[in-house]
């Protein structure tokens, strides 16, 4: 029987290769000391669908890296902040981000075709 060693770079990877993630991750990040609600959120990501931001949310919730906080007042005002973790994390996003603009280039949108 095998035993698997556990994999820091892996489960990192598992967490934050998810689509949206690292981008939550830098947005909350860059918002500090504020908090974001979920429409800037889903503003900032161009649009995403509800239920995908929600659950990304909620995974990175369950991960400990997000909090939500319920704040009552007229109305239920809810809002997006990261936890001493997900700020840990936050300048290695940074880095990747520096990285980015340094190295990569933008891909251009894909050719439209006429009709024929």
């Amino acid at each position: 029987m095998a035993t698997t060693e556990f994999c820091p770079i892996t489960a990192a990877s598992d967490l934050l290769g998810k689509k949206w993630a690292l981008l939550l991750i830098h947005y909350l990040y860059e918002a500090q000391p504020a908090r974001l609600r979920f429409c800037a959120l889903q503003e900032r990501l161009g649009g995403l669908n509800p239920a995908t931001l929600t659950q990304r949310l909620k995974e990175l919730e369950a991960a400990g890296l997000v909090e939500r906080v319920e704040s009552a007042g007229r109305s239920l005002r809810v809002e997006y902040g990261l936890t001493r973790q997900g700020r840990e994390l936050g300048p290695a996003v940074e880095h990747l981000n520096a990285w980015g603009r340094k190295w990569l280039k933008p891909t251009p949108p894909p050719a439209r075709r006429r009709p024929a």
